[in-house]
């Protein structure tokens, strides 16, 4: 009875030991594999991905500056001042009209040239010998001009307050410092209260005067027929020689 047990246990033992074998075993014949999930194999059995970098380029737009960022230096312009003009003043020297040179704004005008005379001579060498008899107040208000004359409206009692000798002188310098200066006139006119004052020149009483008229004054050379030599056309002029 003990021997039987012990045969029925070793069949069973190898009968076990067979079937680990079988299971264990590599298998014969025909190489048979199976598909293996990728997921398994940590994704080697995935299809190849090929990634393509592309670059993209941008031109982006010139961007306005911001006007509050910008600073704007301005620099002034300054043109230079016009120059100045010259002008001609009349006084008196020994009898005759003397000028003198002023300088003044290029936009002078009448008035300006007033107030030169009633300056009197300018204060240098030149002046100490020079006189002047428009006094300040002589002359009313501006000269105005119309159809090419000058009117002027003197003060009657300062006007008689010049000796009568040298009221021509007076006159005479008015009439030459304007006409000189203002080059779109010919003539002075002179009135006391409306009233027309008549002129003493060199060809006699006028009612207006221009430059020529006081030739004798301005220092000019007369012929010993009274005539002032610059009015005499030389070529014309004739001399008697006595016999």
């Amino acid at each position: 009875m003990r021997r039987s047990t012990r045969t029925l246990l070793a069949a069973l033992a190898t009968q076990a030991l067979a079937v680990v074998a079988v299971s264990c075993g590599v298998p014969t014949g025909d190489a048979t594999f199976q598909d293996i999930d990728g997921d398994v194999l940590g994704g080697l059995n995935d299809p190849t991905t090929t990634t393509t970098t592309t670059t993209t380029t941008t031109t982006l737009a010139p961007q306005a500056p911001d006007p509050a960022l910008e600073t704007t230096t301005t620099v002034p312009v300054t043109d230079p001042p016009p120059p100045a003009a010259m002008v001609t003043v009349y006084f008196i020297s020994r009898g005759l009209l003397s000028p003198a040179t002023s300088e003044v704004d290029p936009s002078y005008g009448l008035n300006e040239l007033v107030v030169l005379l009633e300056d009197g001579p300018p204060d240098d060498s030149v002046g100490e010998r020079l006189q002047s008899f428009v006094e300040p107040g002589l002359i009313v208000g501006t000269p105005t001009s119309e159809s090419g004359i000058i009117q002027v409206e003197l003060d009657g009692d300062e006007f008689n307050a010049i000796a009568l000798r040298n009221q021509r002188e007076a006159l005479a310098q008015i009439v030459v410092t304007l006409l000189q200066n203002t080059p779109a006139v010919g003539q002075v006119s002179f009135t006391i209260d409306d009233q027309i004052v008549l002129i003493p020149t060199d060809s006699g009483s006028q009612e207006a005067a221009s430059v020529d008229d006081f030739n004798r004054l301005l220092g000019a050379p007369r012929l010993p027929n009274g005539i002032p030599g610059e009015l005499v056309d030389p070529v014309n002029v004739t001399t008697s020689i006595p016999e």
